[in-house]
């Protein structure tokens, strides 16, 4: 075969072509310096978004002033001393910081979950675009956003793989962590619960305890860092758990921008418009039912329910006592029951808006991994994992219409994925018991 002249070039001069993996390190690279720009025109522009609010509280905790009824700050006191030390830099520093700080978590959250799906299958991440492409735009959103769920989803990352590898008691500690920063990810505490890691729930407990109550202190004192705790909890936390609602944001849990299922279940079934009230646009009406509060929120606690038992089901009631001693591939069963729970998580939670979709990126690469697995997966699971796939890419140009996401679109592909993965599941489980049979542990030896 006669090469080109510009190929022979490269050859004499000592050049050669990028592999994969550079190729996509130059991709990222480019992505990186464009999102980069847009900050800098947003930073320009005063476009701060949801990191003025943080900024702000942080000035708040060194100039000594108080946090109770500030505006649009719905965080506990925690927070705001956490983020105090960047606010001191100054708004620029700060906005840059919480930005770049953002892009590291979002790379080390891509990290934990190759680690949980491909624990020593380092080919097999190579794959890792799919799922990273996913939950782009949902990743861009919390950036453009200064929003946390980045954060949360790494320290959530983090504790399922020192679970994963056996250390109980160090998963409570970012647990505990992304609970008192942001108390969405409580429910997963239950979760732990049944899977009988106790270790994992009452550590947890203990550093939500320590966040909230110790750590604030020594800067705002233990009866002001009470007063303010309290006022979060009347003013946010109450309401969000008895209603659904964020205190004067009662309408974001049925604006279309929520992707949950209590607010697609609320937009289905009453006659809401579910535009927030401050966008001053055209109203929007998607239901199909105009029934009575107790009988959706009956509806969602029905639902809600099934998914529950959907998940028992698919994970079963034994699992393993640990890591130690069981093969590599098994691990995937538990980085399958750690996805299930993120998943329904942001179905269930009252808010879910779609940047809290990025956490979906375990589930994703869990389902890519998933695809691999031929000889204990069956065909028909495979094929639906697929499909979700190919849906939750689906969901991005759709999320452009506010009708789309009025309908759920981004809820009903995640729940897709929820299905498909609690089938995947079951294979697993199954697949294992038939190996377990077939070639029964050896006794562990003196």
């Amino acid at each position: 075969m006669r090469m080109s002249s510009a190929a022979g070039e490269d050859i004499r001069e000592g050049r050669q072509w990028p592999d994969g993996a550079a190729r996509w390190r130059w991709v990222a690279g480019a992505l990186v310096a464009a999102i980069t720009v847009v900050m800098v025109v947003k930073f320009r522009h005063h476009d701060y978004k949801d990191a003025e609010v943080w900024y702000d509280a942080g000035r708040r905790v060194l100039s000594g002033e108080t946090l109770a009824q500030l505006p649009h700050y719905r965080y506990p006191p925690a927070f705001a001393v956490l983020v105090a030390p960047l606010a001191a830099l100054g708004p620029a520093p700060f906005f840059f910081l919480w930005y770049a700080l953002n892009l590291v978590l979002f790379g080390a959250s891509l990290w934990l979950a190759q680690t949980l799906a491909f624990p020593r299958d380092a080919g097999g991440r190579r794959a890792s675009w799919v799922p990273t492409a996913l939950v782009a735009v949902f990743a861009l959103d919390t950036l453009f956003l200064g929003q946390t769920n980045i954060l949360i989803m790494a320290l959530v990352y983090w504790a399922f793989l020192d679970d994963l590898r056996g250390r109980q008691w160090r998963a409570g500690g970012p647990l505990g962590a992304a609970i008192a920063i942001k108390v969405f990810p409580v429910p997963l505490l239950a979760y732990f619960l049944y899977r009988r890691r106790y270790g994992v729930v009452v550590a947890g407990a203990l550093w939500s305890a320590f966040f909230l109550f110790v750590l604030p202190a020594p800067v705002r004192g233990f009866h002001r860092n009470a007063v303010e705790l309290r006022d979060w909890s009347d003013r946010v936390a109450l309401p969000f758990v008895s209603h659904g609602k964020a205190g004067d944001w009662g309408q974001h849990s049925l604006d279309y921008g929520n992707q949950s299922l209590p607010a697609v279940a609320r937009r289905f079934l009453t006659r809401v418009n579910v535009q927030v009230a401050a966008r001053e646009a055209r109203a929007i009406y998607v239901n199909v039912a105009d029934l009575s509060s107790g009988a959706v929120n009956a509806v969602v606690l029905a639902v809600s329910s099934v998914l529950v038992l959907v998940l028992i089901y698919a994970c079963g009631w034994s699992i393993p006592s640990g890591v130690e001693g069981w093969p590599a591939r098994d691990r995937i069963q538990r980085a399958v029951g750690y996805s299930l729970a993120t998943t329904l998580l942001l179905l269930t939670s009252a808010l879910s808006w779609t940047y809290f979709f990025v956490m979906l990126l375990l589930p994703a690469t869990v389902a890519v991994r998933l695809v691999t697995e031929r000889d204990r997966v069956s065909a028909l699971s495979v094929c639906m994992l697929r499909a979700a796939l190919i849906a939750l890419g689906a969901m991005t140009p759709l999320l452009m219409s506010q009708s789309a996401r009025a309908l759920g679109c981004l809820f009903w592909a995640s729940l897709l994925l929820y299905a498909t993965l609690a089938l995947a599941a079951v294979d697993l489980r199954r697949a294992g018991a038939e190996s377990v049979s077939e070639h029964p542990p050896m006794p562990a030896q003196d």
